[in-house]
């Protein structure tokens, strides 16, 4: 939040605040749908079989957000896979782009160097 303490263009003098700054970086949206990634973690977390998951967001060609599950799991299947995304269309209205990796390539994008705890959400937006 930002404090204003000159003059306003219509010519207020007192003490005024800015808007809340953070927190909208971390909305995407996507396919005309808002979205915020702890309702996605929240999905992702329902499913008991899912080892470990990374979700990236980025920018595609044409300027929009783009979002990539990366999901692992010892049983990888595509009913698996299909309820996952049967229960990102019934929670938020979409459904990303969701792929299998191996739990170590994962592992490796969750515990960056340096890093304290896990990164579940990388946001390659700038």
């Amino acid at each position: 939040m930002k404090v204003h303490t000159q003059a306003c263009s219509c010519g207020r003098t007192t003490l005024r605040l800015g808007p809340i700054a953070g927190r909208k970086k971390q909305m995407i949206k996507y396919k005309g749908t808002t979205l915020y990634p702890p309702a996605m973690e929240n999905i992702l977390n329902n499913f008991n079989t899912l080892e470990c998951f990374v979700i990236e967001i980025s920018h595609n060609a044409i300027g929009t957000d783009e979002i990539l599950i990366r999901i692992a799991s010892a049983n990888p299947s595509d009913k698996l896979l299909s309820q996952i995304k049967d229960h990102f269309r019934a929670k938020l209205r979409v459904t990303p782009m969701i792929e299998w990796s191996d739990k170590n390539v994962i592992d490796t994008l969750r515990f960056p160097k340096l890093s304290r705890k896990p990164i579940l959400v990388i946001d390659k937006r700038k």
